[in-house]
Formats: C-alpha cells, sequence, structure tokens
C-alpha cells in the first residue's frame, strides 16, 4: 500500500510540518471541503495540544510561553497524571517519541507524512506498537469511544499503522476535567475501525490525487465537487 519509507529521526516539529508531503490533518482538510464544511482549527486548542504533547513526551523541552488562553496549570496536572500512571510511565520509558516518517502511497502516487506520538517495539522487535495521546472533554469512557469516529481516530490509526507495517495502535484518552481519568484503548483489538480507517484515507488520498492532476496547486480546494462519500 506503501513504499519509499523514510525515517527522518532528527527533525524538529516545525521542520516536520514543512515538508510538502500530505498529513492525516491535510485529509482532514481535504474532507470538510469535500463535505462543503467552513471548520476552522481553534488555535488556542491547537496550542494547547502540542504543549500537552510536550509536556508528556519530551518533558526537558517544555516551558511555558506567552500565548494567551492557555490554562497552563491544568495542562502541566494533566500531564503529570499520564506519567504517573503505571502503564503509560512505562511506555513512556521504552518508546521513541515525536519521530517523522514519509512514505508514498503505491496506488495514487501521493507522498505523506506522519509523526506517531510514541512507538513501541516490542524485546524480539517482531511487534510495532503505536500510541497517540488525546485530551477530551468526554464525561466517561463510552462518550470518548464514541469520538473515535466522530473525529477519524480510526482513519489516522490505519494510515499510521499501514504506513509503518505496525501492529497495534493504542489511544491514550485523557480527561481534561477532573477526575482526569486515562483510558487505553486499543483500535486494533477488532478489525473494524482500521478497515474502515483505510477505506476513508484511501478514499481521500485518492480525490487529492486526482485534485493535483485537475487543478494548480495554488487553487482552492473547494472548487472540487462536494462527496458525501469521503466521510
Amino acid at each position: 500500500m506503501f513504499h519509499a519509507l523514510t525515517h527522518h529521526p532528527d527533525l524538529t516539529q516545525a521542520q516536520h510540518r514543512a515538508l510538502p508531503y500530505v498529513s492525516n490533518t491535510d485529509l482532514s482538510t481535504l474532507k470538510n471541503e469535500l463535505l462543503g464544511l467552513t471548520r476552522q482549527p481553534n488555535p488556542v486548542a491547537l496550542a494547547y495540544g502540542t504543549h500537552f504533547h510536550t509536556a508528556v513526551l519530551e518533558p526537558p523541552h517544555y516551558a511555558r510561553t506567552q500565548e494567551r488562553g492557555i490554562k497552563w496549570a491544568d495542562l502541566e496536572t494533566l500531564a503529570r497524571q499520564v506519567r504517573r500512571q503505571r502503564y503509560c510511565r512505562d511506555i513512556l520509558y521504552r518508546g521513541q517519541a515525536e519521530q517523522s516518517y514519509t512514505a508514498t502511497h503505491t496506488a495514487t502516487g501521493v507522498e505523506v507524512k506522519l509523526r506517531p506520538d510514541l512507538l513501541v517495539r516490542s524485546p524480539a522487535g517482531r511487534c510495532l506498537t503505536l500510541i497517540d495521546f488525546k485530551t477530551t472533554s468526554s464525561p466517561d469512557l463510552p462518550h470518548f469511544l464514541a469520538t473515535i469516529e466522530k473525529y477519524d481516530y480510526d482513519r489516522q490509526a490505519a494510515l499510521y499503522l499501514d504506513v509503518l507495517g505496525a501492529t497495534r495502535f493504542l489511544i491514550i484518552g485523557v480527561q481534561k476535567k477532573a477526575p482526569h481519568e486515562v483510558w487505553r484503548v486499543e483500535l486494533t483489538a477488532t478489525p473494524g475501525p482500521i478497515e474502515q480507517g483505510r477505506k476513508k484515507y484511501n478514499t481521500l488520498l485518492r480525490h487529492y490525487a486526482r485534485q493535483a492532476h485537475e487543478v494548480p496547486h495554488t487553487a482552492q480546494l473547494g472548487t472540487v465537487a462536494p462527496l458525501a462519500q469521503a466521510a
């Protein structure tokens, strides 16, 4: 499904974002435009997520900034809650954080990029587990599970698994509000979510490839006719 997999071990987050390849976030943007939606990302929420991931995955690089709207004390409480949870403490010790990869989608020729939160290899090297940390406003685990399809976490999981040839994909969900529960959800526990996610990303990459051939890169994605199948 993918070839020319390349590891870029020394890229910073900013350098990764500057790579001229398609990310999972780009696929979300394309989906919204195909469906005629005009959702704009919340810059405060994006910044909060970036700083939370740094606090959890790379604590030596974490520092408060002058950005407005971020509740730093709350963010740090969540990070501490994650890092003292036994399972999380173990995978953070054993895993590789924030590693950049690029690859080519064989069916369309579209080049993609991804940066998993954490990669954990088994001692024998036969099992590669991908782990993604998500903060959530969900009041309980059932509500959080309902967000998996809503926010296309299944698509992200399938894309990352297929690009890296990994065997497992786990989400660590962290409640933003008390009691700040930490949930572990394995999307590869049953085949359904991954199969659905695979259909999603393949559909969007085909749209992306057709668009790249039909219109200049500077054109707006919104010129493509909305198709419900992209959902």
